[in-house]
């Protein structure tokens, strides 16, 4: 799960549906154009782009403003620090999002998660 900095994790439920016709038209790519519309930097659209190539998920919720508190909360606990991941892929050679570069292999996938795998308590 990823919250959006300077969004949260609670956005637009128009960008759910932008990020799912993006992703049936252009696979993680077309995420980028979707996070800028909804107000993301440039530089971190890549970033969240290229973590959904790396098998990441990006969650969008749609909730009454009364629960809102209650769900970023709940997100909250398992967000990634957009910034931290951005550098550890830059420290890694990463520079941007390239539509083009192969998706990751459930093999790739897995070493992935586990160099940021968390203990849940």
């Amino acid at each position: 799960m990823i919250a959006i900095p300077g969004i949260g994790p609670v956005v637009a439920a128009w960008l759910a549906s932008t990020v799912a016709v993006a992703a049936a038209g252009g696979g993680a790519g077309g995420l980028i154009g979707a996070l800028t519309k909804a107000g993301v930097s440039g530089e971190d659209a890549h970033v969240y782009s290229e973590g959904v190539r790396r098998g990441g998920t990006l969650l969008t919720v749609r909730t009454p403003d009364a629960e809102r508190a209650r769900i970023e909360a709940i997100l909250d606990r398992s967000a990634v620090n957009i910034r931290d991941r951005g550098m550890a892929y830059r420290k890694g050679g990463w520079s941007s999002f390239d539509p083009n570069a192969p998706a990751y292999t459930a093999d790739q996938i897995r070493k992935e998660r586990d160099l940021y795998r968390k203990s849940v308590a």
